[in-house]
């Protein structure tokens, strides 16, 4: 029972890091393509670091996802 207490906390605090994480990228993204707008009188800066703020998201979602895979992987070999 308490490894499975420990478990949820786990996942909550992955989940956490990863929402925090992706929003992150996404608004750095935006205010970098913003900013890059304001100095060079482009709009499209600011989709261009949109869309690279969320690839950035997505690549973490994919290193998380792959952590988790490995860690299962091990659990499972270990039991």
């Amino acid at each position: 029972m308490a490894r499975q207490k420990q478990h949820w906390a786990r996942a909550l605090s992955d989940a956490m890091n990863l929402a925090t994480t992706v929003a992150a990228c996404v608004a750095l993204g935006w205010f970098g393509g913003k900013w890059l707008d304001s100095k060079f009188d482009m709009e499209i800066l600011r989709y261009i670091g949109v869309v690279l703020g969320v690839a950035a998201g997505m690549k973490a979602m994919w290193q998380m996802a792959e952590r988790n895979s490995e860690k299962s992987s091990r659990d499972r070999d270990s039991q």
